[in-house]
Parts: C-alpha cells; structure tokens; sequence
C-alpha cells in the first residue's frame, strides 16, 4: 500500500539511478545483488549486528526496486526475469526470518504464523496473476495487496530495532497478511465463477 502511493512521486529519482547501474548491469545481475544483500543481512543478524543487518536489508530493497526499473528503461521485461525476482524476493524474506529465529529462538509461534501467512498470501498472488491478464507494464499481472514488500520491510527493521515486541508486531502483522491474501482469494473466486 505505501509504496503503490509513493512509488510514482520518487520513480523518477530510481530512474536516474537505474540509467547508471543499466550501464553496467543486467536486470538478472541486479535480483542476485539483492538476493546477497538478503543473504549477508540474515547473516548479520545472526551475529548480532541489527544495525547492519537493517542497512542491508534496505540495500536489497533497493535493488529490487531496481531491477524492475532497469528492465523497464533497458526494455528487457522478460517473465522469466520477473519470476525469477519473486522467487528471490521471498527467499530474502525466508532469509530474514530465519535469521530472527536464530537470534531469538523464543519467539518461534511468532515466526511460523507469519510463514504461514506468506505461503497462504503469495499462493494467491500467483493465482491472481496466473488467472488475469496482465495489463501493467511488470512481467506478469500485479493484483493489488495492502500488505506489500515495504510494509515488510518496515515490520523487520521495527524487529530488529525491538526484539522484545516481536510476537506484538509479527502476530498482527501476520492476520493482516492472511486477511490480505482471503481478500484476493475471494476476488480470484468471484472472478472464476461470473460472480463479480
């Protein structure tokens, strides 16, 4: 949701960016930059250096932002590129996950649910753009969540930063995925039975 309301406003600056790292990287070069950058931020946070960990948590944010933005200005939008950035963005996301267990094992009910959430939420994202057709300018159909990948981002670093609220923020944050996903389970079954 914050970044369907923003992303338009500072595009323009990703551009600027993208045009230089175009130069010298292929979109695909870009999804593996920020898989590592994921990957170096569990890593992190399994050493206990949560600072760290969020700046590289960011980091790989920024680089999926911009492989999109450098397919688009490179015109290499290929689906085999988009799949392979969703695939890379949830392994960024099992990632930070599984660096928080190892940091703090006790909180596990906490990281399952939002495990949970995510298989049930992106099942029916692909379902969504397995089933419609795609009228964006991304690699495959986007259907619209109000939980997305800056929300999560936030969720992390608020973790990170606050490890004792972490059943407080993940357990919620986890039903509002799931209440996320139901919505778009229901569109998905509307949308296949003719009850729109």
């Amino acid at each position: 949701m914050i970044e369907a309301k923003v992303r338009n406003k500072i595009q323009p600056l990703f551009d600027c960016i993208g045009k230089i790292i175009g130069l010298f990287c292929t979109p695909n070069m870009i999804t593996f930059f920020a898989f590592l950058a994921g990957l170096t931020c569990c890593l992190l946070i399994c050493c206990h250096y949560f600072v760290f960990a969020i700046c590289f948590l960011l980091l790989s944010g920024l680089f999926d932002i911009l492989d999109g933005t450098v397919a688009r200005l490179t015109n290499n939008n290929q689906k085999i590129g988009a799949y392979i950035d969703l695939i890379s963005d949830r392994m960024v996301e099992a990632l930070v996950v599984i660096g928080l267990a190892i940091a703090w094992p006790q909180y596990s009910f906490a990281y399952i649910l939002f495990l949970i959430a995510l298989l049930f939420h992106f099942s029916t994202f692909l379902a969504a753009g397995a089933l419609f057709t795609n009228t964006g300018i991304k690699g495959i159909h986007f259907e619209y969540s109000f939980i997305e990948r800056a929300e999560a981002f936030m969720v992390f670093c608020l973790l990170l930063l606050f490890p004792k609220c972490i059943n407080y923020v993940l357990i919620p944050f986890s039903l509002l995925i799931v209440f996320d996903g139901l919505r778009r389970f229901a569109r998905v079954i509307q949308s296949q039975t003719g009850d729109t």
